[in-house]
């Protein structure tokens, strides 16, 4: 019988078979490559169905667009250009019309982070989140995506999931530290379980973090009508001018700079140095009986230097955290005797 198995202890017959083998394995390899390409392809037309319904664009601009010899990346350069004047919709428009056109992975992930910003200066949430997320799924280490779903999540008040995406972050090499402390301490505030002491002893723990949660802890404060004298750290005025300039009783006179701000406003008597031009200003106006003088404030970001009527701690615009500075000018006191009613 063993003469019928004598060619398994062929070698040459070793080499047919291992030959045979690899064969098999690349057409078995090409041909799940091809169903994993139309099947990605079915997909990517069913979640860009999901976006198609804007109308910022004409039928005709839409079809010339899709019909011009024009790639994803061409298509994206003018998407931003809309995306920088405000127009979001087109933007969107635009982006959706490029991932029709996408060639590869890298392309597709571009053409999606670009929308997924898009979708998130223009509010709408969960359009961004959908996006990004698709975005991640392509390139896991896709850091603006991730960033993104971070501040999603913290707009949403999702704070566990924030803090989950700032750990893929972290592994990517990126400092998170002063995020993590801020979407903690917003947890913190929004537990309505703590008493607001209980609050400011466990945002407190995390100040070294992020410097603007002793600011927080002294809004906390402001808004539960708790005198800030009772606060153990301040801080430092120039990150809370605004909120010590409102206050019509002294607090934190051991500061030398609190205390030239309440000398400045004629509210204590005591001798001290006076730094700042608005500073002096008002106390010579104050000196000189005219008390129709006062402060207001703007709030400018470090960062790309816009500016806001309101105090943020991450950046409207550019989305920086702790990039506020706060810049008093001399204004006048308005007289609401002589206010219309």
């Amino acid at each position: 019988m063993d003469i019928f198995f004598i060619e398994h202890r062929d070698p040459i017959f070793g080499l047919v078979v291992l030959f045979a083998i690899i064969l098999m394995v690349a057409i078995l390899n090409y041909a799940w490559g091809v169903f994993r390409g139309k099947d990605e392809k079915r997909r990517l037309e069913k979640f860009i169905q999901k976006f198609e319904a804007s109308n910022a664009l004409s039928k005709e601009h839409k079809d010339m667009l899709s019909k011009l010899d024009v790639d994803a990346q061409s298509l994206c350069m003018l998407g931003s250009t809309f995306a920088k004047n405000g127009d979001f919709e087109k933007a969107i428009a635009v982006y959706v019309i490029a991932l029709e056109k996408v060639q590869n992975k890298h392309e597709k992930e571009l053409v999606l982070t670009e929308l997924g910003q898009a979708y998130f200066k223009a509010g709408f949430l969960q359009n961004s989140m959908e996006v990004f997320l698709k975005s991640v799924e392509l390139s896991p280490r896709n850091a603006i995506a991730l960033r993104h779903l971070t501040m999603i999540d913290e707009k949403l008040k999702r704070y566990d999931d924030a803090l989950d995406t700032l750990v893929a972050l972290s592994e990517l090499g990126i400092d998170v530290s002063a995020n993590e402390a801020y979407i903690k301490a917003l947890k913190i505030l929004d537990d309505k379980a703590l008493s607001p002491q209980e609050k400011v002893e466990q945002i407190l723990e995390m100040k070294d973090e992020f410097k603007l949660l002793k600011r927080m802890c002294m809004q906390l404060y402001i808004r539960q009508d708790i005198n800030l004298n009772n606060l153990n750290e301040f801080a430092n005025l120039e990150d809370v001018i605004d909120l010590v300039y409102a206050q019509e009783n002294a607090i934190n006179l051991k500061d030398e700079n609190y205390k030239a701000l309440f000398k400045a406003k004629g509210v204590i008597n005591e001798r001290c140095d006076i730094n700042g031009f608005e500073l002096n200003v008002l106390k010579s106006l104050n000196d000189a009986g005219f008390n129709g003088a006062g402060l207001s404030f703007n709030y400018v970001c470090k960062h790309c230097k816009n500016s806001f009527p309101m105090h943020f701690y991450r950046c409207p615009m550019c989305h920086e955290l702790g990039s506020v500075k706060i810049l008093p000018h001399i204004t006048e006191v308005a007289n609401e005797n002589s206010m219309p009613f």
